[in-house]
């Protein structure tokens, strides 16, 4: 019977065996985001003596049905393995994935003994987040497998279980000791390239009058003033576009590059930015950002700034963020211009 997991004990139980070194994305001091990706709670290190994946038919494995869907994989079993070897099952024609850089994947994984699926992303709600595309955060041959190719594409790479799960195996995904065990991974997007350097495209007109006012410098958002806005913030989430763009449209589970302002209503400076830094990169609407950036910054076109009216129940709610500087029940503004989409 196929195995299903839950999106989030996936990525655990698939690093299970490996040896942990730890890694962590960093994050703005007070960004939207209020998740930590499933990658940071185990990663594995890879092995000095780890020889290079081989590129090539892999004997004894063939992968068929369309990409990004759950793939039938079929194994002459047992397995039999000297050296982690791949194969490009499907070539894509989409940006490459570069080393270092954000990156959205779908794994399958087989069993090599058996020719069992022993778990998936695939038909779960968010694929695989790559924080960064290095063997700090997943098997060190599938990394070199998949670094360089463009998206579209599906790969098959099959480890020796000294490359995977080792002596010990990984019991609760049902792989023995010793085992070897076969990926095979889609590449669904990576980090925007074309992005942009600012807003680009038509500005709204008739805008309310008592919303806060953008205060800009050169093109970059500096401040917000309050002076003709009310006391008394909005208790309903609000996204006003003040830039419409042209480009493409952000969707869910897509990697965005934003530039943004955020300011607790009525305050007088802000408790993050990015415009004097450089622009961020986000996994949004999987729950990675606070829920009024999930929400509010699907469906937007490349080149689109927006204003964001964020109440406490969309954004750090009863808590606040105390390390971030904004407190309880905070209602936030935020101004974020849309750089660069992989949806």
């Amino acid at each position: 019977m196929r195995r299903r997991l839950a999106v989030l004990s996936v990525v655990p139980l698939l690093m299970l065996g490996a040896t942990a070194c730890g890694s962590s994305q960093q994050q703005p001091s007070a960004a939207p985001s209020h998740s930590s990706s499933p990658a940071q709670s185990s990663s594995p290190s890879a092995p000095s003596t780890q020889p290079p994946v081989q590129k090539g038919d892999i004997a004894g494995v063939n992968v068929s049905g369309d990409f990004g869907k759950a793939p039938q994989v079929k194994i002459d079993t047992p397995l039999s393995l000297t050296q982690p070897e791949y194969t490009v099952v499907q070539q894509g024609h989409g940006d490459p994935v570069v080393a270092n850089q954000q990156a959205l994947v779908n794994l399958d994984l087989v069993s090599g003994k058996t020719g069992k699926q022993a778990a998936s992303t695939f038909g779960q709600p968010m694929p695989y987040y790559l924080h960064a595309v290095s063997s700090s955060q997943f098997f060190p041959a599938v990394i070199d497998a998949i670094t360089g190719k463009p998206v579209g594409t599906r790969v098959a790479v099959a480890l020796p279980a000294a490359d995977a799960y080792g002596a010990k195996g990984n019991p609760q995904l049902h792989i023995g000791p010793n085992e070897p065990v076969v990926f095979v991974v889609d590449i669904m997007a990576v980090q925007p390239t074309n992005v942009l350097s600012g807003p680009k495209g038509t500005k709204a007109t008739n805008l309310p009058k008592d919303l806060p006012t953008v205060v800009e410098k050169n093109g970059n958002v500096t401040g917000l003033d309050f002076s003709k806005a009310p006391k008394n913030p909005p208790s309903k989430l609000e996204v006003i576009p003040l830039v419409k763009g042209a480009g493409p449209v952000t969707t869910k589970n897509s990697l965005v590059t934003f530039n943004y302002f955020g300011e607790v209503w009525g305050a007088s400076k802000p408790f993050d930015e990015s415009y004097s830094k450089q622009p961020v990169t986000f996994l949004l609407g999987a729950g990675q950002l606070i829920q009024a950036w999930d929400q509010g910054l699907v469906g937007l076109h490349q080149g689109s700034r927006v204003m964001i009216v964020a109440p406490p129940s969309v954004a750090y709610g009863t808590n606040g963020n105390p390390q971030g500087g904004i407190p309880k029940n905070a209602t936030l503004v935020f101004v974020v211009d849309i750089l660069g989409t992989s949806g």
